[in-house]
């Protein structure tokens, strides 16, 4: 009976901590992980990929830079709305979000 309450404190303890990382604040640590699941998705570490996996369905898998690189789109729209992203304390321009997307596939480079 002892043995079922721990393994039952021992979940829940556990389950509290998955949930902890949908809410909480993630640091700026650049840890690059890249991930499958509707195209390859690259975040700046294992935090902002379990935040964006939390209400996922089906989640996101991690996989190698080399496979998720695979699926990068190259195809953008010409349609013009600029956006920007700091990277490493350097501003980049882009022409469109799918522009700046397809960079990241590409570089691995993760704006704040």
């Amino acid at each position: 009976m002892k043995f079922s309450l721990y393994i039952c404190l021992l979940l829940c303890v556990a389950l509290s901590q998955v949930s902890g990382n949908c809410s909480g604040e993630c640091p700026d640590t650049e840890e690059v992980v890249w991930a499958l699941g509707g195209g390859c998705n690259v975040f700046r570490n294992k935090c902002y990929f379990d935040k964006e996996n939390c209400h996922r369905k089906p989640p996101l898998t991690i996989t190698t830079k080399m496979e998720c690189q695979k699926e990068c789109s190259d195809v953008c729209t010409a349609i013009y709305q600029p956006t920007t992203g700091i990277y490493k304390g350097k501003v980049l321009h882009f022409g469109n979000e799918c522009e700046k997307r397809s960079h990241t596939c590409r570089s691995g480079h993760t704006f704040l």
